[in-house]
């Protein structure tokens, strides 16, 4: 993007005072979905009906494994019974270096697992990306994942693959279960923001899900940095972030992620962390290839069995952040608790919905420094061909080829210069 084409954006967008100018667009954004959701296309439709069958069986499955999980939402979610809420004194980090909002008790342990499921329901699987799915059938991969919490993720990992060998490493080992690092698992104490505690080259699959609340915006690239330097050359990472902000909101919604969406600017941190993902690996490296993305748009309440779990590892969520959004807001516990409400009695009228992002790359077998510029890129594209991401629930129709790439950049320098 150029210097010119930035200071036009730039100049338009100081327009509005900066406070202001960053509720506006978080509202815009959460009042309708991205044009990108309309699509007549029958393939597609035969092919969405496809997966909701198939999520139908894996939440059938998810009912047996967890015996606990509708117990769960049911104690979760009446809200009008103020027992049912989370207690108000939460256990958080207490790692000077770190910015991870959420608590790291064992309600929020619960919650976590509930999520896992709920993700392995929507991918179809523990891993997304097709090719390392093909590769860990056969081949004793070594796997890493980041921000691990209790190694539940890597359970079920080793479980359907027993060759895998199965790391994990999190800042808090107060979580760490020892039935699963007595499964052949091994988990440590790692920091992502700063280096992680293994060798350059050493693993061939890199896991991270959902860290999109404990990394600052500046500090991404170089998350993908460290995530890149434990990869082996030709191995895969793996990244899954949700967009901090719910779409098609109500009015108690609009409220509550408008406030999110001030808060976690002046942690630094970014609530558009998935849809910005892409670019914080291109701003990483060039060092990557056959990089792929799914983009889910999973409904938040409303009467699917997938949205009344995804309700409630939100209203979960945001309760979690309670102890700071209630200081943030100016508000009481209370009147906090009564906007969580709000939100939860709203969300299937309106039929919000949440932004989830997969993306997953293969580290260059060899890096000799031979790389396109982008003028170069441009001058071999060929703008009536595209390329498109596949996506499951809802399909997301826009190319993922270098026009679109150089499109979404553009649309990243507005992000950024709207969240300063």
């Amino acid at each position: 993007m150029g210097s010119h084409q930035s200071a036009i954006i730039k100049k338009k967008l100081s327009a509005s005072p900066p406070g202001q100018r960053d509720r506006d667009f978080a509202i815009k954004q959460q009042k309708s979905s991205p044009s990108s959701l309309q699509s007549d296309s029958a393939t597609r439709s035969l092919s969405m009906q496809q997966s909701r069958n198939s999520q139908t069986e894996t939440l059938k499955n998810v009912e047996l494994k967890v015996g606990h999980i509708n117990t769960l939402v049911a104690k979760t979610w009446n809200p009008n019974d103020p027992k049912s809420w989370e207690p108000e004194m939460r256990e958080y980090h207490e790692l000077q270096n770190s910015d991870y909002m959420l608590p790291n008790d064992a309600a929020e342990q619960d919650r976590l697992e509930m999520q896992h499921y709920i993700f392995r329901a929507a991918f179809q699987g523990d891993i997304v990306c097709p090719s390392v799915r093909k590769l860990i059938a056969k081949s004793a991969l070594k796997i890493l994942d980041v921000g691990c919490a209790n190694g539940f993720w890597l359970e079920h990992v080793k479980k359907s693959n027993s060759l895998a060998e199965c790391h994990g490493v999190d800042i808090s080992t107060a979580l760490f279960d020892q039935s699963t690092e007595n499964n052949g698992i091994s988990l440590k104490f790692g920091n992502i923001l700063e280096i992680l505690p293994y060798e350059d080259n050493t693993f061939d699959f890199v896991h991270e899900r959902l860290l999109v609340l404990g990394i600052p915006r500046e500090k991404f690239p170089d998350v993908i940095k460290e995530l890149i330097r434990v990869t082996k050359p030709g191995g895969w990472i793996e990244l899954v972030e949700m967009d901090i902000v719910i779409y098609n909101a109500g009015p108690y919604s609009q409220t509550l992620t408008t406030a999110l969406f001030d808060g976690l600017h002046e942690r630094g941190l970014d609530s558009y962390g998935a849809t910005n993902l892409l670019f914080y690996v291109k701003e990483a490296t060039d060092n990557v290839e056959n990089q792929e993305e799914r983009v889910l748009h999973l409904s938040i309440g409303g009467n699917s069995k997938m949205g009344i779990l995804f309700g409630a590892d939100w209203k979960a969520g945001i309760l979690g952040v309670e102890d700071w959004m209630h200081k943030a807001m100016g508000i009481s516990r209370d009147e906090y608790r009564q906007l969580c409400q709000g939100c939860y009695l709203e969300w299937g009228e309106h039929k919000s919905f949440a932004q989830v992002r997969a993306l997953y790359f293969r580290v260059k077998k060899q890096n000799n420094g031979s790389h396109q510029s982008k003028s170069q890129k441009n001058l071999s594209a060929n703008p009536s061909v595209h390329a498109y991401s596949d996506s499951v629930v809802t399909h997301v129709m826009l190319p993922s080829d270098v026009e679109e790439q150089d499109r979404l950049e553009m649309q990243h320098y507005i992000y950024l210069t709207v969240s300063r």
